[in-house]
């Protein structure tokens, strides 16, 4: 116990110095209030930054919605010669156009022909 007494500044000492040793690994292990209110604000602007689940969900719905409509559209060939074809219905509508002012030409005549009584 006489030892204890003699030394007894020399033992303060390395017991503060623990104790201070041991607070500062406390205050690198652990965080700040100060450090925890700037990590809240990270979370908020990670928050705005990214969607939520809701919106991808929608978002692959409205996806797969387009692909469906986009399966069912007509190929460019089949486009093609849809063009061809009403290319060379104009074509025969043009031609009739011609022969049916004739036949309206004839009627016109056999028309004005009964209302005369001739």
């Amino acid at each position: 116990m006489e030892w204890f007494f003699n030394n007894l500044k020399v033992i303060q000492s390395m017991l503060t110095v623990l104790f201070f040793c041991a607070v500062w690994a406390l205050a690198v292990t652990f965080s700040k209030k100060k450090d925890h209110a700037n990590l809240a604000n990270r979370v908020k602007e990670i928050e705005l930054t990214y969607s939520k689940q809701e919106h991808h969900t929608s978002l692959v719905q409205r996806v797969n919605t387009v692909e469906v409509k986009v399966k069912g559209l007509p190929s460019s060939q089949t486009i093609h010669s849809l063009e061809k074809e009403v290319g060379e219905l104009k074509g025969s509508v043009d031609g009739m156009k011609d022969l049916l002012s004739n036949i309206n030409n004839h009627v016109n005549m056999l028309v004005e022909n009964e209302i005369k009584g001739s």
